[in-house]
């Protein structure tokens, strides 16, 4: 993360991670969708009664340093667009856990910290590492209030291979990611990172 000269108008545009992707294999890349942010912006700072005038209402949030764009938001804080949403967190336990066994199993039970409660959407990046243990087939997503999630054997890449739960509010859209690490089994013919 780092701040923008904000002395000239910037827009600063990143891809996620699948736009990457797309654009390095040299694919056919057209932007579909795109989200703005102001989140950076507190505009209760907006100050009506300054005392040089009109002029001066804004000049604290117009000297303010902004922040470069990230490619993975796991909170939103903007002051303008919602004003209910502002502050609201998705909160886990942890979120990152390393070098777990295959077979170990993972509960996650995240709450929305400045906000109602709700249930959440839980998205698995790669089923090859991970998997809902309640559930056999590979699925990748499930909603309810909390999870279990079940460490799968692989024998390829070695040592670990990692992938991502995206918790994502089913009521405030706001998300979280937990990363997870799993342990290759050598006696496993499996690859991680094969077809899912």
């Amino acid at each position: 993360m780092g701040f923008l000269d904000n002395s000239t108008v910037t827009v600063d545009a990143i891809l996620t991670k699948r736009g990457r992707e797309i654009l390095s294999q040299g694919g056919n890349f057209n932007i579909s969708k795109f989200a703005l942010s102001d989140e950076e912006i507190d505009y209760t700072l907006y100050d009506v009664t300054h005392p040089n005038g009109t002029d001066s209402y804004g000049a604290v949030i117009e000297n303010m340093s902004l922040l470069e764009a990230a490619p993975n938001r796991t909170t939103f804080n903007s002051f303008l667009t919602n004003q209910v949403l502002s502050g609201v967190k998705v909160v886990v336990d942890t979120l990152s856990y390393n070098n777990i066994e295959p077979g170990a199993t993972i509960a996650i039970s995240p709450t929305t910290k400045g906000g109602n409660a709700e249930e959440y959407t839980f998205s698995i990046e790669n089923t090859n590492i991970l998997r809902f243990s309640d559930i056999d087939i590979a699925t990748k997503t499930k909603t309810g209030n909390s999870v279990e999630l079940k460490a799968q054997s692989f024998g390829t890449p070695s040592p670990t291979a990692t992938t991502t739960i995206t918790i994502t509010g089913v009521q405030s859209g706001v998300t979280n990611i937990v990363t997870v690490s799993v342990k290759a089994d050598t006696s496993s013919d499996n690859d991680a990172l094969g077809p899912q």
